[in-house]
């Protein structure tokens, strides 16, 4: 790896503004990132939806879409990796490198285990950058992750919420628009939407939402985790000091040949003083007596010099040295930076008392009675109200004990459907009303709730001329019931859809009087004999 080709100014950071740095370096890159990112999630989207519409489950395509993230989530880092060190990549060659980069581990692990890891961001670059095999990856993880991944579960908290909103603001932006005195009725047919379930081209459109909110959110998101990323390789590897090292290198280098110069001046300029100083014990450069080398003169005599001793090795200081390295790099090895064992926190007074402050207090005697008495009536209250939580947790675990091992409810109240099948007949009676309050008396009430439900949908097709598929779902024939030519027809209409709703799906009958009301309006709007 170039370090010193680094395009951005590496220090110390805390881990917002490495979020901050990333952030920056997407932006910088934008053109290089969401080219390729539609270029891939465009077809994708456009594969699993259709899938979905074929095989009538739109939510398949949401949940797939969101599930193949991380494999989205590799042009952006692809992109960044690169960007990081000035070589901006296109899109085919970053489309190119999705084919076999990191596939088949550990992009499978993103894709079982590890999808819903809070830190993905931060350990995606880590196995997709780094490599090595799985032991290797978990011990970098472990190191990269040590005082970073709180901040990468909290930046993908924040860009969940991101999309989220940005899903649901399209859908607010057109209530917006609503008028004030017809709110009510939009967010009654929206509930009623709601409940009766999703027509696909509805899927469709939120599925587009999603995939919009996801290419606008996503790439910071990945950008934000690279930046911590890079931060805690500064932290660990002391990146900055490094690369001002190799460019105080450089500098060096670009003065060697002036430093030469300089150093060979300072050497030879002693000698050449000396020379000038003494000229008769030179000739033409050289020594007049060579023996002058050797022996020197003192008061008119000679004096032999004594010969010099040669040096020692220096083993002594070398070893002392080498044992010293050993001991910094076990030092190194145990440096709780790189491998952290355990943090404990604890709270301490800032002002902490001194000995002098540290007494005893004479309390009066009643005092502490009283402080004792009112101790014990609040262990006892503490007591109670634990015992009363208990007694309640054991109270409904004896109700629900039948239902849970029967796999149904023990009881049934009256107001409950039955769970025999119900029987319509093929043809609607003559008077469908008296037919409807005979079952209801009968005590056959899911029959009657049936019966009326089918005989309301044809009545309104008869007034509506409206064609309705076989197996058409509530929210259609809803939809159709809007062609009814009154507003009262099209209210009795909906209350007939809810309450079969309400008795098919929840289980919940009507009252005898909410009943009757509602086959005696019925039976005013579509003409059937009372």
């Amino acid at each position: 790896m170039q370090i010193e080709r680094i395009a951005v100014v590496l220090r110390p950071r805390s881990a917002w503004e490495a979020m901050e740095l990333g952030t920056a370096l997407t932006r910088r890159n934008a053109g290089a990132i969401w080219k390729p990112w539609l270029a891939l999630t465009l077809p994708v989207f456009a594969v699993v939806n259709a899938l979905g519409w074929i095989f009538d489950h739109a939510w398949w395509a949401l949940m797939a879409m969101w599930w193949l993230k991380p494999l989205f989530d590799r042009v952006v880092l692809y992109v960044l990796s690169r960007a990081v060190f000035g070589d901006v990549p296109d899109m085919r060659s970053t489309l190119r490198a999705q084919l076999k980069w990191g596939l088949p581990r550990p992009m499978l692990d993103y894709l079982v285990w590890r999808r819903l890891s809070p830190a993905r961001s931060l350990y995606l670059p880590v196995d997709l950058l780094e490599g090595g095999d799985a032991g290797q990856r978990r011990e970098r993880r472990r190191v990269i992750g040590a005082r970073a991944s709180g901040h990468a579960a909290a930046l993908t908290l924040v860009c969940v919420n991101f999309e989220v909103a940005l899903m649901l603001a399209p859908i607010l932006l057109v209530g917006m628009f609503v008028p004030p005195e017809f709110l009510p009725q939009t967010w009654a047919g929206a509930m009623q939407n709601l409940q009766a379930g999703f027509t696909p081209g509805m899927a469709l459109a939120y599925n587009a939402l999603a995939w919009l909110a996801t290419t606008l959110v996503e790439p910071f998101y990945v950008g934000a985790g690279f930046g911590l990323y890079l931060n805690r390789r500064t932290e660990l590897e002391a990146w900055d000091v490094e690369i001002a090292l190799r460019r105080m290198r450089a500098r060096l280098q670009r003065l060697a040949g002036t430093a030469a110069i300089v150093i060979a001046c300072i050497a030879f300029a002693p000698r050449m003083a000396h020379a000038q100083a003494n000229p008769q014990n030179t000739v033409h450069g050289q020594p007049a007596n060579p023996q002058s080398a050797v022996h020197g003169t003192a008061g008119g005599g000679q004096q032999k010099l004594a010969p010099a001793q040669p040096l020692e090795p220096a083993t002594g200081p070398l070893q002392s040295q080498q044992q010293s390295l050993r001991d910094a790099l076990v030092k190194l090895k145990d440096d709780p930076e790189l491998h952290p064992r355990k943090q404990i926190t604890r709270w301490e007074p800032i002002r902490k008392p001194t000995p002098q402050q540290t007494r005893d207090w004479n309390l009066p005697q009643w005092l502490g009675a009283f402080a004792r008495g009112l101790g014990s009536i609040g262990q006892v209250v503490a007591w109670a109200i634990v015992a009363a939580i208990v007694g309640l947790l054991l109270w409904w675990l004896v109700r629900a004990w039948p239902q849970w091992s029967s796999g149904g409810p023990s009881r049934r109240r009256a107001s409950d459907i039955a769970i025999e099948d119900v029987e319509v007949p093929e043809a609607l009676p003559d008077d469908i009303a008296t037919a409807v309050r005979k079952l209801w008396a009968s005590g056959q009430r899911r029959q009657a709730m049936a019966l009326l439900y089918r005989a309301g949908v044809e009545s309104m097709v008869a007034h509506t001329q409206v064609l309705l598929v076989p197996g058409a779902t509530e929210a259609e024939c809803l939809r159709a019931s809007q062609q009814l030519s009154g507003e009262e027809d099209r209210t009795r209409f909906h209350a007939l859809v809810r309450a079969w709703q309400y008795a098919a799906y929840a289980h919940r009958l009507p009252e005898d009087a909410e009943f009757d009301g509602l086959v005696s309006g019925l039976a005013n709007s579509f003409g059937w004999s009372r």
